[in-house]
């Protein structure tokens, strides 16, 4: 039941951060109908966002109404949102366009692991990472190769890729969450 699950994800999310702990929301945008594990491969999720509006999105929808700092993306591909097997976590569409701007999530977005199958299977360390970063991701999670994907990316800055403004976009977002606690002093 969505609506139980999204009562129960926010509860959770408010006490932890009662306590002053960051709750991180996962798996963007859900994957609880996945028969598979996108730590073994590529996980399909074959819906359209009507279909992802009322089941998988209503615990992210109730977390970011309840004031959710950071959301995790998870693997998963959504060939009716995206039109490929791209996995979300790469996902302009996913991330940019339905996170950001339709459910007006302004918080921090870390990728699940880059170590796992769903990406290693297709993508280079750095390939990954750039593609995450150029998709929204404000973080990228244990690359399977991080001097790999560390280097892809100062190039990927260097060159043009990646704007500077869009990683310095990123960093304002994590400071906010890192340093939170001192805004008011």
């Amino acid at each position: 039941d969505a609506m139980v699950v999204a009562g129960m994800v926010t509860s959770a999310m408010n006490g932890l951060e009662d306590v002053g702990v960051t709750a991180c929301v996962k798996h963007f945008p859900g994957i609880g109908d996945a028969s598979d594990d996108t730590h073994n491969g590529l996980v399909v999720i074959d819906k359209s966002l009507e279909e992802l509006k009322q089941t998988e999105l209503v615990p992210f929808i109730s977390a970011i109404e309840g004031g959710a700092n950071m959301i995790m993306i998870g693997h998963v591909s959504l060939p009716q949102i995206v039109g490929d097997n791209t996995p979300a976590t790469m996902s302009k569409e996913v991330i940019s366009d339905l996170l950001r701007s339709e459910l007006e999530f302004n918080g921090v977005v870390i990728s699940d692991a880059m170590d796992m199958e769903a990406i290693t299977e297709y993508y280079g360390a750095d390939e990954a990472a750039i593609r995450a970063l150029k998709a929204g991701a404000d973080m990228v999670l244990m690359p399977e190769d991080f001097e790999l994907a560390y280097e892809g990316v100062v190039e990927a800055v260097k060159n043009g890729t990646i704007s500077e403004d869009r990683i310095n976009n990123s960093l304002k977002r994590v400071f906010r969450i890192k340093y939170a606690d001192s805004v008011g002093e």
